[in-house]
């Protein structure tokens, strides 16, 4: 290579001797952010890799709760009142507790932000194992159904059937789309 090239131009030899060592910075740092990408998303990947397991063993636990909330196999839905009104009075009669009258609408609760719900009122006597037999029945049975009020009052005639009582039962309908108010 001929010297004189590079004294002849005064630009040519600082561009010869300048040019290197910017170029060798400019991919050193590309080189680096590149390193730091890749192992930022290395440490992501880890973490992820971690909390997965223990992500899917909740899922799975979640999902089983759910299915047992909605209610056993063998233990069909309600969704109507005359599904729900049976359902009363069956349970009442399997706990010996007497039903004189029971009532079932349907509503939207304010208190569950517009979930449909049926709101069943059973009037009846028994003793009072019998109103706490018939209580736990229904809610055990049915998950979505809540006891809302329980009153017991004591009736004047004596025998087995001491106590009188109005109960008011809520039950949740998930599978009813919630009505808002602008549709």
């Amino acid at each position: 290579m001929d010297v004189g090239i590079f004294k002849a131009s005064r630009a040519r030899l600082i561009l010869w001797i300048a040019v290197p060592p910017l170029l060798m910075v400019g991919v050193g740092l590309s080189a680096y952010a590149l390193q730091r990408q890749s192992q930022w998303q290395l440490n992501r990947t880890e973490v992820l890799a971690k909390v997965l397991p223990r992500f899917s063993k909740t899922q799975q636990a979640a999902d089983a709760l759910l299915a047992e909330f909605k209610g056993q196999e063998g233990a069909s839905a309600i969704q109507s009142e005359d599904q729900l009104m049976s359902f009363l009075e069956e349970t009442a009669q399997r706990a010996g507790f007497a039903v004189d009258s029971v009532k079932v609408e349907r509503r939207v609760s304010v208190e569950n932000r517009g979930m449909p719900v049926l709101i069943g009122n059973v009037k009846g006597a028994g003793g009072f194992d019998a109103i706490a037999q018939f209580i736990a029945n229904v809610t055990s049975e049915q998950h979505l159904l809540s006891e809302q009020s329980v009153k017991i009052t004591q009736s004047n005639g004596g025998g087995s059937m001491d106590y009188g009582a109005e109960l008011t039962f809520e039950l949740l309908l998930f599978n009813e789309p919630k009505k808002t108010g602008g549709r």
